[in-house]
């Protein structure tokens, strides 16, 4: 009677003996990344020289790929531990090889469209790790793929393909060889950041235009088979760095803030003060703390040895740029900002009666429902970078937002900064007579971007 149980538990542990591992993708720039099951296997390819702008955190590899003989691709150098190389700079003809018990196809082409005339040969690898075959096309600038070479990209899940055009396919075509490959997920490489890649390159987000769905992603992202998107998603994700921007409302991580919002960043500034803004406007200083945006300082609204809460000026331009820390006048960490014209997160929401919307405070139905935000775009009249928005004018929104509770959407009565506040948006909504009623209805906010989603409590009107 015991030996089914016994068997049972013994199916189990085989079953979870055999389940994929978790692996680690970080984006260093350009186009390396760091490909890892920790303890078992890293693959990290085309490490570039330091002079393209990217500098090479201490890696440690069992397998070193490189795909052409261009400097921002072929600094294996760089890379510590006893790896095996990977090397397509000499191969002319499909080729199989095995380095850390991996197999890796490398497969001849070309980084331009004139067979190699005008930038010389390309070799793309193919391997697979952790179960999830993946692909990294180097500086592809062949328009079209042999039937030869497609044929090894087959079933890719995981595919690194530049998106910077000049030196390699455009960023449409880049986008046409993802629909026709239809990996689980492309990565975007090679196009210009805050941090580095050469001028000729495409930025954010022109560079990534062309592709859809697009998700933005922080420099490391872990992944497994079972847990790949059904269909194929596009990543862009943030190249390695010593601090980490975000929304100051969703904390969402790699996603684009907008001009005028509300920001956090967040690294190791052990030399800053804990210390928080006391009045407007907002000061470019707390203690000896600072945050330069493309050089120049910006309101601050908090400071600590491990965040910074900061205004992104309103005039700027859409694009990446950088955001630094400094302490005493000495640099402390720097992030590349990724900037939309629109990129909106939630702080919360207020109910009529002025509490907090919570679940021992919910709001009515046929009530209003005041949402506070940040980064949902320009607002008329203009209000200064740090200075709390006027009541008298209201300094309402140029583009109405939508808002959807519970999946219905609804119609703002009012969407503006709000009064008193630097970068905080209030946008204000009638909770419908029949609205879904609970503890946890989704509110969500569009605008360009989708928000994070928070959760509101609501409850039938009184009776």
């Amino acid at each position: 009677m015991l030996v089914r149980p016994a068997l049972l538990t013994l199916i189990a542990a085989c079953c979870a003996l055999a389940q994929d591992p978790n692996v680690s993708i970080t984006w260093i720039g350009q186009s390396c990344f760091n490909v890892a099951i920790p303890g078992v296997t890293t693959v990290v390819t085309d490490p570039p020289v330091a002079s393209v702008g990217y500098t090479l955190p201490p890696l440690n590899a069992d397998v070193v790929t490189i795909t052409h003989n261009h400097t921002d691709h072929n600094n294996s150098a760089g890379i510590g531990g006893k790896f095996t190389l990977v090397d397509g700079r000499p191969v002319t003809a499909r080729q199989e090889v095995t380095a850390a018990g991996l197999k890796f196809v490398m497969i001849p082409g070309f980084h331009d469209n004139s067979n190699g005339a005008v930038r010389g040969p390309n070799t793309m690898m193919v391997w697979t790790q952790g179960g999830i075959k993946f692909a990294h096309l180097g500086d592809l600038g062949q328009d079209q793929l042999t039937a030869a070479q497609l044929a090894d990209l087959a079933g890719v899940d995981v595919l690194f393909i530049a998106a910077g055009g000049f030196f390699t396919v455009t960023p449409e075509r880049a986008a046409g060889y993802v629909n026709e490959l239809k990996p689980r997920v492309a990565i975007l490489m090679h196009y210009k950041t805050a941090l580095g890649g050469p001028a000729q390159l495409a930025g954010l987000p022109a560079s990534a235009a062309p592709f859809s769905p697009l998700r933005y992603k922080p420099a490391t992202v872990v992944v497994n088979r079972a847990t790949l998107p059904a269909s194929t998603e596009v990543w862009a994700m943030q190249p390695v760095s010593d601090a980490a921007v975000a929304n100051a409302a969703s904390f969402e991580a790699g996603a684009p803030v907008a001009p005028g919002s509300v920001v956090s960043i967040f690294g190791k500034f052990t030399a800053s003060q804990t210390v928080g803004a006391a009045t407007y406007p907002l000061p470019r200083k707390l203690g000896e703390t600072e945050v330069l945006i493309d050089g120049k300082a910006a309101p601050l609204y908090y400071a600590s040895p491990g965040q910074v809460n900061f205004q992104l000026p309103a005039a700027r331009a859409v694009g990446q740029g950088l955001a630094e820390v400094r302490v005493g006048g000495q640099p402390a960490g720097r992030a590349p900002v990724t900037v939309l014209a629109n990129a909106a997160g939630i702080f919360g929401a207020v109910n009529q009666d002025g509490r907090v919307n919570s679940a021992s405070a919910a709001a009515r139905r046929g009530e209003v429902l005041h949402i506070f935000a940040t980064g949902l775009g320009a607002a008329s009249p203009a209000v200064e970078d740090g200075a709390a928005a006027p009541s008298q004018p209201l300094a309402n929104g140029i583009v109405m937002p939508n808002v959807f509770l519970g999946g219905r959407q609804l119609a703002p009565l009012f969407n503006g900064l709000a009064p008193g506040l630097a970068g905080v948006w209030q946008i204000d909504v009638l909770i419908p007579a029949d609205a879904s009623t609970g503890p946890e209805i989704p509110l969500v906010v569009e605008h360009g971007t989708t928000s994070n989603t928070v959760t509101i409590a609501v409850v039938p009107a009184a009776q």
